[in-house]
């Protein structure tokens, strides 16, 4: 029974790999119109979709490779050291980005109405 577990979560995650990767190339090639999650300045998205596709292509690597009956190696140290990093960095510039866009928005506006 764990083993019927195990194969239908490897399935499962290698499916999420996918996910990621068509997910994060959209938003490598269309940085003006990304994918919902991300907003921000086109480097911003562009690192953001960088960082799925790295994350996908691990994900995929080390279902395969769990599957298959080996040990999961340098895909989840790249997960770890890259996809990771690059993930949380433009999620934190995408929200730095928002925040000071609205406060420059809100200051024009105090202004015309001044």
């Amino acid at each position: 029974m764990t083993e019927v577990f195990d194969g239908a979560v490897d399935v499962l995650s290698m499916a999420l790999g996918l996910g990621c990767v068509w997910l994060g190339w959209r938003a490598v090639l269309r940085p003006r119109r990304p994918p919902e999650p991300i907003q921000g300045p086109v480097w911003v998205v562009r690192a953001w979709g960088l960082g799925y596709v790295l994350l996908g292509i691990c994900l995929t690597i080390q279902s395969v490779t769990l599957m298959a009956g080996g040990e999961p190696g340098r895909p989840a140290d790249v997960i770890r050291w890259v996809a990771g990093p690059l993930l949380v960095g433009s999620i934190l510039a995408a929200f730095l980005s928002r925040r000071w866009e609205r406060r420059r928005d809100r200051a024009m506006n105090e202004g015309r109405q001044a």
